[in-house]
């Protein structure tokens, strides 16, 4: 009896000390805190991405990426106002394989004037978009682009749903 106790007491140690949370930096000035370890990708546009699923359902995603090699710089993305917006949604479109944006605005996020968007990923062929609903911020510091997104089966998708990881990013100053 003693050593099915232990057993058992040792296998949920071990799957709470597995499923910890992790602090990612995505950049110099924001990190995220994610539900575990995520893991990361390098982009093929000079990025970084880091994906983790929190079940099989859904997953969360935070990305940065430094637009100045492309000739954006922190001035030219503020006098551009709206319209960057604008062309970011184009570029997130193209980019996502069929799903569409239901829903856009742009809003306050911890302190930074942020795309808030709400994806239907349901005719996408994007991996991490297929048949899901997708909620979350893209914002600029500088001229490096944050994303922070959760991502969800549709009859589990509710912008709430995302709303720990997204409360838990952290933008230094």
């Amino acid at each position: 009896m003693k050593k099915i106790l232990f057993l058992v007491s040792f296998l949920a140690f071990l799957g709470s000390a597995m499923a910890q949370k992790t602090d990612q930096k995505i950049s110099d000035k924001v990190k995220v805190s994610f539900p575990n370890k995520p893991e990361e990708e390098k982009l093929p546009t000079g990025g970084t991405a880091f994906v983790c699923k929190t079940d099989s359902n859904s997953s969360c995603f935070a990305m940065s990426m430094d637009l100045s090699p492309m000739g954006l710089s922190a001035e030219v993305i503020t006098a551009a106002g709206d319209a960057l917006w604008e062309q970011l949604k184009g570029g997130l479109v193209a980019q996502m394989g069929g799903a569409t944006i239901a829903k856009d605005q742009v809003l306050p996020f911890k302190g930074k004037n942020a795309l808030y968007l709400e994806i239907d990923g349901s005719k996408s062929s994007a991996p991490l978009l297929k048949g899901k609903k997708a909620y979350g911020y893209t914002f600029f510091i500088g001229a490096v682009l944050h994303q922070v997104m959760y991502y969800s089966l549709p009859s589990e998708a509710l912008p709430e749903a995302g709303k720990t990881f997204f409360e838990s990013t952290v933008i230094e100053n």
